[in-house]
Parts: structure tokens; sequence; C-alpha cells
């Protein structure tokens, strides 16, 4: 006989099994914790990632998030400002001062941003690439075809007076002299009978005669004053090779042998006198006091004929007539050459003192300063010789009244002590145009002034500039280059403040100081 299980057994079996089905529900089914959002989706541009301006524009946008807490904007890891976003697409100004210098003033940036939603969740933005120039204004021309100034310029005046003037040929093909204001409008305008190049060359305005010469060389030249009347021009048939002005405002000029003193007021183009010389001149003439004087290279022996003498020429600069004879000649030192390719030569502003660079073996130069009032440069009339440099030297450039001379090769450029040639730049280091663009030009501050301002291009088929290094001292070394994918051209006004054609925009720099203040 089989006994029947005590009650309490079943009820306990039959709990073990709805708690096991209890746990397998908890385990297999019922309500699922909701996942994880994605990040938000963070993106910035730049609308002109090489921009030379007050402030540099970034666009910012952000997604994904219902409400946005904070957005930051970085270089890099450096932080630089927050700003307030709220939805869509928003341009946000990143001040001048807001941009933090330390690698230099116009170096590559890489901008981010970085996101936070309501919620917490982040993210960051892709790197974008920006080269910014911080300057005081930039002023656009009303049709955004348009230049503001021509492709080289100088600027006159300061302050709220500032004009600029420039050459340009326009449909008519005759090259045109133009004046427009700090706004872009043209003042004056008047057409000069000869073409612009860029090689064309505007002088200041000379203290007495209260005008100014514009030349292109091999071609003519004119004297305009301030109300753009021509007073003086070369005649049709001459071409200037070498030009300088004197002191009254009258042009010394050069044309093969020929020496030539030009009235401002020469209608005609006649001269008041001519001087032929002997052998071809090698530098411009230069007035020293009553008298003019200039460098000449001759063969003293015809049997050597690669062996030079440089001479340099004294002439009365007050006397007239077709054939004006010599006052005086100095042969200063022999040197080897050819006559068809003569060395970089520089005068002195006070005409004493003529430098010369001289070239060596493997592409070298040297250069030596020697008295231009003295036979031979020997004992005291040699004042001195330079180290040799690594390059051959290009051009000769004195400046910062007469103290520094820029020794300038195709990619390189030195500073040297006029006084005693001593290597000026910092820590002996040249100035150098970037990667493989060329010296196209220089620009000088004011006369007294130590600025140096270094155009480079790649000097293909008559190519702009694309590149400018400003030098605030030469001991001080490069303040800033800038570069672009246009053109730019440079020049300085009478307060020795920089303005820059960049583009079709004309750009008023900072004062030197200010970006020497920023530069680490």
């Amino acid at each position: 006989m089989h006994s029947a299980p005590s009650r309490p057994f079943a009820p306990r079996a039959f709990l073990a099994t709805l708690n096991f089905c209890a746990s397998m529900l908890a385990a297999c089914g019922g309500e699922k914790p909701a996942p994880i959002p994605d990040p938000p989706t963070v993106t910035l541009t730049v609308p002109q990632p090489n921009t030379a301006a007050p402030s540099l524009t970034v666009r910012i946008i952000v997604s994904g998030c219902d409400a946005v807490s904070r957005v930051d904007i970085y270089d890099r890891d450096t932080f630089l400002k927050s700003v307030a976003y709220t939805s869509g697409s928003m341009d946000f100004e990143l001040e001048k001062n807001e941009i933090k210098y330390d690698r230099g003033l116009a170096v590559g940036l890489s901008l981010n941003a970085r996101a936070t939603c309501a919620d917490g969740r982040a993210n960051v933005s892709q790197p974008q690439a920006a080269t910014f120039l911080p300057v005081a204004k930039v002023i656009k021309d009303p049709d955004p075809n348009g230049q503001v100034v021509t492709d080289f310029f100088i600027a006159e005046g300061s302050g709220t007076n500032v004009s600029f003037l420039g050459c340009g040929n326009p449909t008519t093909g005759s090259g045109t002299l133009y004046r427009v204001d700090s706004a872009g409008v043209v003042r004056n305008s008047v057409s000069m009978g000869i073409p612009c190049t860029t090689d064309t060359v505007i002088t200041a305005v000379n203290k007495v005669s209260k005008k100014r010469w514009v030349w292109t060389p091999g071609i003519g030249a004119i004297a305009v004053d301030d109300n753009f009347v021509i007073t003086g021009r070369t005649a049709t048939t001459y071409a200037p090779e070498r030009f300088s002005v004197m002191d009254d405002g009258d042009a010394l000029v050069i044309n093969g042998i020929n020496v030539s003193r030009l009235n401002h007021t020469s209608t005609n183009g006649a001269f008041q006198w001519t001087h032929q010389s002997s052998w071809r001149p090698v530098g411009p003439a230069q007035q020293k006091g009553a008298q003019v004087v200039f460098p000449m290279a001759r063969v003293p022996n015809e049997a050597s004929p690669s062996l030079l003498e440089l001479v340099v020429v004294t002439l009365d600069a007050n006397t007239t007539g077709d054939k004006v004879p010599l006052v005086q000649e100095k042969a200063i030192t022999q040197y080897q050459g050819d006559t068809s390719s003569p060395p970089p030569i520089a005068l002195s502003a006070d005409g004493r003192t003529i430098f010369l660079a001289l070239a060596f073996a493997n592409n070298q130069s040297r250069v030596q300063a020697c008295s231009a009032e003295v036979a031979g440069c020997e004992g005291s009339a040699l004042k001195w010789m330079s180290t040799t440099f690594p390059v051959p030297t290009n051009f000769l450039l004195p400046f910062y009244a007469g103290t520094r001379l820029a020794v300038i090769g195709t990619q390189r450029v030195w500073f040297l002590d006029t006084a005693n040639g001593l290597v000026t730049n910092k820590g002996g280091t040249s100035v150098d145009a970037s990667g493989q663009l060329r010296i196209l030009q220089a620009q000088l501050g004011q006369p007294t002034s130590p600025e140096f301002y270094l155009l480079a291009g790649s000097g293909q088929g008559g190519a702009l500039p694309v590149e400018i290094v400003a030098v605030d001292t030469a001991e001080n070394g490069e303040l800033f280059r800038y570069e672009v994918s246009s053109s730019l051209s440079c020049s300085v006004d009478d307060s020795g403040r920089l303005w820059m054609r960049v583009g079709n925009n004309l750009v008023q720099a900072l004062t030197l100081p200010e970006y020497r203040a920023v530069k680490k």
C-alpha cells in the first residue's frame, strides 16, 4: 500500500517552479535599458582660410543635440574662446587678440570646435587649416572684381590724409598714373604717354620742386606735380637705363655711355648737359654737392680684356652743353669680370664710399667698401671687406640713413653695418624667401628707419610677388612672413605705416611695434 505524499510537500514544489519561471522571465524578456545616443556631429570651416584681416571668420554647425550647452574653439590643443552657439550654421569672429601667436605671426593654424550637448554628450570637429595675418583694416573695391590700387603702388601722406599712386595700362593701352584715396575712390589720373610695366618706378616727391618722377626703364620718364600736371619728360626717342633724382628735383639719366641732366621743366626732353663717358657706367649717377659722380668699368689693358677697373667719374653738376668734360676720375680697384655683366655696385648716400660685390669660386661672393675719393682701394682707402657669402650677390642696397647695406642674393639677404662691414642679422642668419621663391623686390621704410621688406615670387614670366617678409630691424630678425596664392605688393606711407595690396584688396598693417609685441 502506498502512502500519499504529505500536503506540505506539493506547495513547496509548486512554489519552486514558480520561482524558477520568474527568474527565467526576468532573464529572457521584459523591459530593456534605453540605448546610449550617438555623440553630436560638429563641423568647423573657415570661409577664407588664408586671410589678412582684423579678425578671422569661422563657421560652426552642431547637429544631434536637442540643445547645445557649450562650444569652444581651439587651435590644436590651445583654447581660444567660447562662443554663444544656438543652432544651424553660425559665423563667429576670432579677433586678432584672441589668437595665440606662439609659433609666430601669419603661421598655420589648425582650428577645431568642441561642442557639448545639454545632456552631456560631446564631440570635436575635424581640424581646419588656416593662415591669418592680423591687420588694422581692409579696403575693398565696390566692384567684386575690382582692384583698389594698381599692381604696384606707393603710399603718400598718412592717417586720414593717406592716398595711393599707381601706374596702370587701361584699355586705351596708354600708361596712366592714378591717385586713389583711402576709400579706393580715384581722385586724379593722367595719361603719361609711356607704358607701365612691373619695372616702372614712382619716386618720392622732391622737397624743392614738389614733383615726382615716373620712369619705366628702357622706355621713358615724366615729371608730374601734385595736381597731376606733367611738367617734364624724356624725348620719345630716349630710353633711360638708369635714373636718379637731384636735390632740386632734376633727373640724372643714363643711356649707353651718355650721362645727362634732365630738368623737371623740360617738356621736350632737352638736356641741360650730357657727358659722353669713355666706357659704360655700371651704376646710377648721383649728386654730390655741386658735383655728380657715377661708377664706370673699363678695360685698362686690351691684352687682358677680363681684367676690369672700377672707376668713379666726377662731373660738374651745374654746367651746360652737349659734351661736358669730366672733372676727374679715380681708379678704385681692379677685378676679374665682363664689361657686359658688371658686378653689383652701390654708392653711399654722400657719394664718398663705393660698395662692390665680387664673385668667387663655388658661387660665393664678398663685398668690399672703398673710398670713392682716393685712387686705389688699399690702406686706409680700403674701409672693410665683408665675410664670404655662400651665394652670388645680385644687388646692393644702402638704407637706414646709410648705416646698413643689404646684400641681396636670389633667395637670401644679409645686412651689413656700413661702418665696419659686419653682418648684423640676428644670429648671423640670412633672411630668406620661402621654398623655391626668388626675391623680386625690396621695399624700404622711411630714409632714417631700419625696417626692410622682401617681396618674393616665382620670377617666371613676369609673375608678381606672392610673399612678403618683414624685418623691423636687422638685429631683431624676421618679424613676419605672409604668402598668398594670388599676388601682393606693398608700400609705406609718410608715417612709416605698411600698406599692402593683397589680391584685389588694400590692407593697412598694424604698426611694427604691435607685431613685435606679440612675436615670441
